[in-house]
């Protein structure tokens, strides 16, 4: 994948949400590059420029929000250890799965979109994006884990790859279940997680 720093240039982020506008419109299956191209205004060398298939687009769109839930929880966290307020400082990670549960979600949208190609490309999409979220929770594990919220001997390497596959798992229940009887409820997951490491 591209290197981070591509989300920062104002023309890549406005080819991002004229992508996810697309496929909130158009479904992902039938969100073209050349949808992007004129939908955007931009060349299709501007768009070649940063990716070389929808498919790489789709998997930057996802690593894009799990760098802004990584943004938001760094700020939580900043913010409640200022306040000193011990009560919600990593309520911010439930907000993780709840951003599951929403089967209009761009992100899950194209992560069963990405699941349901077969090709070798997207194969390594879906490996990088799943280090970088490894990456992304075991930084968050070690955070809690040095704030005396999860305790020290847990792996956090591990309990990242544990709280991924709850999310992965929950993104495909969420787009099985038609009735909401049957919808999980994640932050009770999520409760329960937590209690089972104090």
């Amino acid at each position: 994948m591209s290197n981070p720093t591509i989300y920062d240039n104002p023309s890549f982020q406005h080819i991002l949400s004229t992508t996810e506008e697309i496929i909130l419109e158009k479904g992902c299956r039938n969100t073209t590059l050349k949808d992007i191209i004129e939908k955007s205004g931009l060349s299709k060398g501007a768009i070649y420029h940063y990716v070389d298939s929808k498919d790489e687009l789709f998997g930057l769109i996802l690593k894009s929000k799990i760098t802004e839930m990584n943004e938001k929880f760094h700020k939580t966290i900043t913010r409640s250890i200022e306040e000193a307020d011990d009560g919600s400082r990593f309520g911010v990670v439930g907000q993780f799965f709840h951003s599951r549960q929403n089967t209009k979600d761009i992100g899950n949208l194209i992560f069963i979109y990405l699941l349901s190609q077969e090709n070798e490309k997207v194969k390594k999409i879906l490996n990088d994006l799943f280090n970088y979220s490894k990456e992304t929770g075991t930084q968050w594990i070690k955070m809690g884990q040095e704030n005396g919220v999860i305790p020290t001997n847990i792996d956090a390497a591990k309990m990242s790859i544990l709280l991924m596959t709850f999310s992965y798992g929950l993104r495909v229940t969420q787009i099985l279940t038609s009735s909401e009887e049957d919808k999980v409820d994640l932050s009770d997951i999520f409760q329960l997680i937590m209690k089972t490491l104090s």
